[in-house]
């Protein structure tokens, strides 16, 4: 059980990684080395974890929109309905463009 949660750990952290790179050189700028001298492991470590190139990138994908889901999308729904629902949802898109990643967002740039 412990080495599967430090997998965990371990794909959340390369994950977290790879948000930044794509914001900084775009998904498509993700690649397997890349990624793996960004965080420290070995390609063979991440070929583990993602298995391909695509995969990763989905897997970075995945990992920037539940970023995004939970900084702009679930405190706008918080708000009450209206216009009140929407500037909040304006601000924090603009607040995650600007302060989230160096190079912005993958959602906002």
């Amino acid at each position: 059980m412990h080495d599967s949660r430090k997998g965990l750990r371990t794909r959340a952290a390369v994950l977290g990684s790879g948000v930044a790179l794509a914001c900084r050189v775009g998904l498509g700028g993700i690649t397997i080395g890349g990624l793996a001298e960004e965080a420290g492991l070995s390609k063979s470590g991440m070929y583990a974890h993602f298995g391909s190139k695509l995969a990763l990138q989905l897997a970075v994908l995945d990992a920037a929109a539940e970023e995004f889901e939970a900084f702009v999308v679930l405190p706008a729904l918080q708000a009450p309905r209206g216009e009140a629902r929407v500037r909040t949802l304006v601000d924090r898109w603009l607040e995650c463009g600007r302060t989230r990643q160096p190079g912005g967002s993958l959602f906002v740039k």
